[in-house]
């Protein structure tokens, strides 16, 4: 028996490195990040995070033009912006959240590192969105290939605290800032932060809210994700999770990717493969935010149905 099972997860191992291989050659369309998009603007597209109507920041697609990078980061601001000259691009449903006439004076990158410098109608933003735009502007801009990190400044000063609450922040910022944060501390000691990334609905459109999850738990952060996806009581009960019992999945990882390994169906009450596609890209994004691995393979009964490149 001992020497049935050690073959069989020798298998297992090669042929997982097989798919890699293939995988890294010949990359499938399951690899994309705009699952959600329309096919005539998908070259242009990029994402950023826009306020949607239940006043969450949410991950959308919009048309960015150019490729330079400054240029990028403008582009970007102007569609967080309020009342800005590309808020009618905006898909129905989501808004920008940086103050109206706010005005992006200056641009400058210092290898993955962007310095922003805003007008002093920053200021404007009300105590309770402070935190929200702040969320919105580095999920936004650290989005860019090769910038992992923003400095804010208004009228040349360089912001350490929050608007309006004076919370002190970090003079650089990344995406350990958080983001629509949920917490459920029982101590100020040993806390960790797991960003999970639910769907949610507008109308007939599928879009990603990122929650970051801040607790005092112990557990590996796939296993508060897959537990999250799979719970029957949501935090927030316009975010819609389809994936099926929690117990019923059970994973592996390693340096460059994270077995998923299934017993019953990833989902249960989906009849259209579009959004089975969907479904299961929410457990990616959420992969990808907490781990810094290069794909996800899904199993079930030691054979691979699913795998992604992340």
């Amino acid at each position: 028996m001992l020497k049935k099972s050690l073959l069989k997860r020798i298998f297992l191992v090669f042929s997982t490195l097989f798919i890699l291989f293939i995988l890294y050659l010949f990359p499938t369309n399951e690899n994309n990040n705009n699952i959600i998009k329309d096919n005539k603007e998908a070259v242009n597209q990029t994402t950023i995070y826009l306020i949607d109507n239940m006043n969450f920041v949410s991950r959308v697609n919009v048309v960015i033009n150019n490729k330079n990078k400054i240029e990028k980061v403008k582009e970007i601001i102007n569609y967080l912006t309020i009342n800005s000259a590309s808020s009618n691009y905006i898909k129905e449903g989501f808004t920008g959240i940086i103050p109206k006439n706010t005005k992006l004076l200056s641009v400058d990158i210092d290898d993955s590192l962007v310095k922003l410098n805003f007008s002093k109608e920053f200021y404007d933003i009300d105590e309770g969105l402070e935190e929200k735009m702040i969320s919105a502007i580095i999920y936004s801009i650290t989005g860019i290939d090769g910038i992992d990190k923003i400095s804010i400044y208004v009228d040349d000063s360089l912001l350490v605290e929050m608007p309006k609450s004076k919370t002190p922040m970090p003079p650089a910022l990344d995406r350990g800032f958080g983001i629509n944060k949920i917490y459920d501390l029982t101590s100020i000691k040993g806390s960790t932060s797991t960003t999970i990334y639910y769907l949610s609905k507008y109308k007939d459109y599928y879009y990603y809210v990122p929650v970051t999850m801040i607790s005092n738990s112990v557990k590996d952060k796939i296993e508060i994700i897959i537990e999250e996806l799979t719970s029957k009581t949501i935090y927030q009960t316009n975010l819609i999770s389809y994936l099926n019992d929690a117990k019923k999945i059970s994973y592996e990882i390693t340096d460059d990717y994270l077995l998923i390994k299934l017993n019953s169906e990833l989902y249960y009450d989906l009849h259209h493969n579009n959004l089975i596609e969907t479904v299961i890209y929410s457990m990616n994004l959420s992969i990808k935010e907490n781990y810094n691995i290069k794909s996800v393979i899904y199993l079930k009964e030691d054979t691979v149905i699913k795998s992604f490149i992340i």
